[in-house]
């Protein structure tokens, strides 16, 4: 028979209470990133961010629709994150953006 550690009493109390263990994804903010373009399409703004997650990870390329993020890209160098962003960026200015 296995026992939990600490009482189910102490560990509801645990999970319940806001403060109390690391701080959940939502909690935390995120890191503004550093805008690299942005481009007006009819009333839709669109915009890129760079952002840096530590030489494990590398940076990221962000695509973001009025603000919102929908594609984000993971390079190891921030020359093939730019240059991957710059490459999305002439296929949405294109006459035919999902071509």
């Amino acid at each position: 028979m296995t026992r939990p550690i600490i009482g189910t009493h102490r560990l509801r109390a645990w999970l319940t209470t806001p403060s109390s263990g690391p701080a959940t994804r939502s909690e935390v903010p995120p890191e503004p990133g550093a805008p690299l373009w942005s481009a007006q399409k009819g009333d839709v703004t669109w915009s890129c961010e760079l952002r840096f997650h530590g030489e494990s990870v590398g940076w990221e390329a962000q695509i973001l629709r009025d603000g919102d993020l929908v594609i984000g890209r993971a390079f190891i160098l921030r020359d093939l994150a730019a240059g991957w962003a710059k490459n999305e960026r002439d296929r949405l200015e294109s006459d035919n953006p999902f071509a």
